[in-house]
Formats: structure tokens, sequence, C-alpha cells
């Protein structure tokens, strides 16, 4: 990894934590747990084609965004059956997961903001990624994890995005997706959501990026899918 862009990478997750503590330690505008249906969005291959769920391969993470034009998800292929499971929070409230989708009810995807300090992948790094079977993250010691190295949360991808370990307060955003006549859609979130938080506090960073806060917000109905190894110039893991 290279030392210029860690530093770079933590130096800007500070930054957020100092300029809005209170964000941190309450999340207290993060919407409560629902499914909130957004644009349906087939997921495309970088050629434009639709993606197929054979060729979501279980040794690599995908990125692609939605339900915004600059709200990153993480798509993965578990290979095998994902049940459903019903998730509970620590204030007690319950709501129920999907499990994966495809023809072996194996691929799964979740936004991939971080719920405690919002790191999320940019072009120039990423610290929060998926941890495929033989890789495994050297603060569990297992793989098949989503682990954000910027403060060490660890989240379970086949149970709903769960907190594994670390200081994140709720799980990953669910990405409710659906197989349909060979193709793979989008079609809204399920759990706590940080996008209001996410579009105020890097406000500058993705206006920079997407040039005004209009196109970074923009409602997607296709999702371009790649690998976040392409995506990111540097995938931190720890």
């Amino acid at each position: 990894m290279d030392r210029r862009c860690f530093i770079k990478g933590c130096s800007a997750i500070a930054t957020v934590s100092l300029t809005a503590p209170s964000l941190f330690t309450t999340l207290l505008t993060a919407q409560e747990v629902q499914y909130k249906a957004y644009k349906k969005a087939v997921l495309l291959k970088e050629d434009g084609t639709p993606l197929k769920p054979e060729e979501v391969d279980p040794s690599k993470q995908y990125i692609f965004f939605y339900p915004y034009r600059a709200t990153p998800c993480l798509l993965i292929n578990l290979d095998e059956e994902v049940p459903p499971l019903e998730i509970k929070l620590s204030d007690g409230t319950l709501y129920k997961w999907q499990g994966g989708v495809g023809p072996k009810k194996s691929i799964v995807a979740f936004c991939a903001i971080c719920p405690h300090q919002m790191s999320y992948p940019t072009p120039e790094y990423s610290f929060i990624n998926y941890y495929p079977k033989g890789t495994p993250s050297n603060i569990v010691k297992r793989d098949r994890v989503i682990q954000c190295c910027a403060h060490l949360s660890v989240f379970d991808p086949a149970k709903g995005g769960k907190v594994i370990d670390g200081p994140a307060p709720f799980p990953l955003t669910a990405i409710v997706l659906s197989y349909e006549n060979g193709k793979l859609y989008a079609l809204g979130t399920l759990g706590k959501e940080l996008y209001e938080d996410f579009f105020d506090v890097f406000k500058p960073d993705l206006r920079k990026l997407y040039r005004s806060t209009r196109k970074a917000k923009k409602l997607m109905t296709e999702c371009k899918v790649s690998e976040v190894e392409s995506y990111a110039q540097e995938v931190i893991r720890c």
C-alpha cells in the first residue's frame, strides 16, 4: 500500500470527524429502518450489456453506484445460497433481509458507506472492501467479510451486513436486488440510510468529482458494474 495514499485517506477521515463530531457519535439523522424503493436499475457490464449472475466472480469484489450516481455499493457473489434473515438492532428494532438473489441465490449487495464514519470507496483509495474466500481479514481472522480499515469495523455479508466487530453502530445498508429474465436489478434499500449525511459532509468532494450536487444526486436507472480494483487506485486491506 502506498504510504502517501494511506496518510491522505486517514487525514480526510479525521477531518470529517473533527468537523462533524456529533454525526459520528449519535448518527441522529439516520433514517428509520425500512424498505425504501428507488428507481429500478439494471446492472450492466462495462460494455453496456446486462450483467449475468454467473459473470459475478466469487473471488472478486465489484462496485456500482445506486440509488444515486455518487453513492457506491459493493456487489458480492458468496457462491452459495444465502437465506433470508431477521436482523435485530441494538435498540430492539427488527427487520427481515431478503438474502441472496440469482439462480443460486448467492448474490448480495450493500451500500459501501461505512456507518461508523462514512468511509467510502473513491477513485483514489478504498478503505472498505470485501475479503473473498481465501483472503482472511487480519482483524477477525476469517474470510468472506466486509471490513473498513478506517476504524476496523467488520460486517457479515451473509448475515445482512450485520456488524461482527468494531465501532460501527448498525449494519450496512442493504441494496435490495431482483433477478428477472436473466438480469440483475437494484430496486431500493433496506436498513438505516446515511445518504443525507453523506451528501452534506462530502459536498465539496462530490462537487469536484461530479461537477455539481445535482449531478451527484442523479437517480440511477442503469448501473455499470466494475471491479473495485479497477475503480480505486489503492485498495487498502488490513
